[in-house]
């Protein structure tokens, strides 16, 4: 079972104030939750401001996290929300996750926000894009896909985009999550399915993206691994409880 987990660099702001005076600190505390992961999962990935609000640039976090030695050789994996960035940001961005080894990159086109403009390009043609001009030889370039979806033509643009892996958003049914392995490894594309940790803190997050999680809740450990067996790699995200993550993730591994 390849287990991955998701973290949340710091936010730059809060309620429109910058908060650049704890940042250090705030970055210390980041990189002691990363540091806490060590052999409990096979990688990171680092989302990309959320809802639009500014967080620490996850080239930047995976440039810390490499500087715990114990952490060095874990891969990690990052967002990039393509909605606030022109074309020549973007392509730094992929050139400084390289240079970082960051494993790969997940384009989304990100919500929009009072920071963010309309987004011109789709993420699977900025994809399709990025291989034509080799970035695809020294990072991988992921694709994010419903939770649910039952036929090629869903997702074509994004399958003839040839991403290195679909990254599901947070699934609540097994059967759905075969349904999208089916259609992803017909086109040699891998799955990583990503699942929100039950509890009461991330009740408000899963109740903004309409997941319900009923067919989970009271047997977390059982679901994600049945769902290991049909995915590629399984990323769990607990938004609103590191602890609560960590349980699992320690649970997973007795």
């Amino acid at each position: 079972m390849k287990l991955a987990y998701e973290l949340n660099p710091p936010k730059i702001e809060t309620a429109g104030v910058a908060n650049l005076n704890s940042l250090k600190i705030m970055m210390d505390s980041f990189q002691e939750r990363a540091g806490l992961l060590q052999g409990l999962v096979d990688g990171i990935h680092l989302t990309d401001s959320v809802l639009g609000i500014p967080r620490v640039s996850g080239v930047v976090a995976a440039g810390l996290i490499r500087t715990n030695s114990a952490m060095g050789a874990i891969p990690i994996t990052c967002s990039l929300r393509i909605r606030d960035r022109s074309p020549l940001s973007i392509s730094q961005f992929v050139a400084d996750a390289t240079l970082v080894g960051i494993k790969g990159v997940l384009f989304v086109a990100g919500d929009d926000s009072t920071h963010s403009g309309k987004c011109v390009t789709k993420p699977s043609e900025l994809v399709r894009k990025l291989r034509s001009t080799g970035y695809d030889k020294c990072i991988e370039l992921h694709l994010a896909v419903p939770s649910r979806i039952t036929k090629n033509t869903e997702i074509q643009g994004k399958i003839e985009a040839k991403p290195d892996a679909f990254i599901t958003q947070s699934i609540d049914s097994l059967n759905a999550l075969k349904e999208i392995a089916n259609v992803s490894h017909e086109h040699e594309i891998k799955v990583i399915a990503c699942i929100m940790i039950p509890c009461e803190k991330n009740k408000p997050s899963a109740k903004s993206i309409g997941l319900n999680w009923h067919s989970y809740e009271t047997a977390p450990i059982e679901f994600i691994r049945e769902a290991a067996h049909i995915a590629d790699q399984v990323l769990l995200t607990s938004p609103n409880s590191f602890k609560a993550g960590l349980e699992i993730l320690h649970q997973l591994k007795t």
